[in-house]
C-alpha cells in the first residue's frame, strides 16, 4: 500500500514538472544567446549575471573599449524582461560588467504570414482575394524568432495562427491540424495543405499569426513584429469577379394608339415641254421659162387652130 502511494506521488510530481521543464527550456538564455523585444520571464543566469549586476550597451558599432551608451541593473537574473521601452532602440550586443563579457543579443522580432491555395498553387494578395470552396489551404510563416529554438532543450519558437470566419467564429484547429503553439525551428515555416475548405461555411475569412514565445505578443503587440496584419479572403464556390447576367422577362403591354389619318398624295402631272418644231417652209422653185427662138409663134398658131376646131365641133 505504501509503495503504491509512493509511486503515485512520484508520477504526479513528474506530470506536474513537465510544463515547467518546457517553459524553462523556452526561456533559458545561453551566454551570447539571442533575446527578443517583449520577452518576459527570461533566465539569464547562464550569462553570469546576478542580482545587482550591470549590463551595458555601447551603441551601434560601439565596442567595449568605448563609453557605454546605456547601462541597466539586473534585479532578478531568473526573471528578466526585455522591455520594449528600455531596449527598443538599443538592439545588438549587450555586455556584462565588470568584465565586459558578451551577455546576449537583443533583436527586434519580425513575422509575416502567407495564405496559400495548395490545390491551385497561388497565394492570397491584395489583388487575389478569393479561394474556391473545396480547395486545400496551407500557410507559410517567415520570422526571425526561430532563434528561440537554439536555446538549450527548447522545443522551438511558438507561434499561433488565428482564423476568424463568418459570424466572428475563431478556430483553434482546422481538420485536426492544431493552430496554437506551433513550434518553429527555422524559417520559413510551411504547413503544407492542412485546411480542406469543402465543409466550411462560405463567406469572408481573416487569417493572421502571432509570436507567442514568452508573451512577446502581449508585451510588444506591433504589426509585422509579433503579430501580422490580417490576410482577408472570400471562401465560396463562384468567382466574385464574374457577375451573372440578369434574366430579362418579356412583358406584353397593351397600348392604345390614336387613329392615324393616312393622306394619299395626289399625283402631280408634270408637263414636259418638247422643243418647238419650226414650221415647215415650202419653197417654191420657179423654173424659168426658156424661150426658144421661132417656137413661140408656132405654138400660138397651133393653139388658135385648136380653139377653132373645138368650136366647130360643138356647133354640130
Amino acid at each position: 500500500m505504501k509503495l503504491s502511494i509512493f509511486c503515485a506521488v512520484i508520477l504526479l510530481i513528474g506530470v506536474l514538472s513537465v510544463p515547467a521543464t518546457v517553459m524553462a527550456a523556452e526561456n533559458t538564455v545561453p551566454k551570447a544567446g539571442t533575446v527578443f523585444l517583449g520577452e518576459q520571464g527570461l533566465d539569464i543566469t547562464a550569462t553570469g549575471a546576478t542580482s545587482g549586476s550591470q549590463v551595458v550597451w555601447y551603441g551601434p558599432g560601439g565596442s567595449p573599449t568605448s563609453v557605454p551608451a546605456a547601462t541597466l541593473t539586473v534585479d532578478d537574473p531568473s526573471d528578466f524582461y526585455i522591455s520594449p521601452v528600455l531596449f527598443s532602440d538599443k538592439t545588438g550586443p549587450w555586455f556584462l560588467l565588470p568584465g565586459n563579457s558578451l551577455a546576449f543579443y537583443v533583436q527586434d522580432p519580425q513575422i509575416e504570414i502567407r495564405v496559400i491555395d495548395e490545390t491551385r498553387d497561388f497565394q492570397i494578395t491584395e489583388e487575389v482575394t478569393w479561394i474556391p470552396k473545396g480547395d486545400a489551404v496551407g500557410f507559410r510563416v517567415d520570422t526571425n524568432v526561430y532563434e528561440i529554438a537554439k536555446r538549450p532543450s527548447s522545443p522551438g519558437a511558438p507561434i499561433t495562427i488565428r482564423i476568424r470566419g463568418p459570424g466572428g467564429v475563431e478556430y483553434s484547429s482546422v481538420d485536426g491540424y492544431q493552430l496554437e503553439d506551433i513550434m518553429l525551428s527555422g524559417s520559413p515555416f510551411q504547413s503544407g495543405p492542412v485546411w480542406f475548405t469543402g465543409d466550411y461555411e462560405s463567406g469572408s475569412y481573416n487569417v493572421w499569426v502571432e509570436s507567442t514565445g514568452n508573451d512577446m505578443n502581449l508585451n510588444y503587440k506591433r504589426e509585422g513584429k509579433t503579430v501580422t496584419a490580417p490576410v482577408e479572403f472570400l471562401l465560396q464556390s463562384t468567382n466574385p469577379l464574374i457577375t451573372p447576367e440578369p434574366t430579362t422577362s418579356t412583358a406584353t403591354v397593351s397600348t392604345t394608339l390614336p387613329p392615324t389619318t393616312v393622306q394619299t398624295p395626289v399625283p402631280t402631272t408634270i408637263v414636259t415641254e418638247s422643243p418647238v418644231t419650226p414650221p415647215v417652209t415650202e419653197t417654191m422653185t420657179m423654173i424659168p421659162t426658156t424661150t426658144v427662138s421661132g417656137f413661140g409663134a408656132a405654138l400660138s398658131l397651133s393653139a388658135l387652130a385648136a380653139g377653132i376646131l373645138i368650136s366647130f365641133i360643138r356647133r354640130k
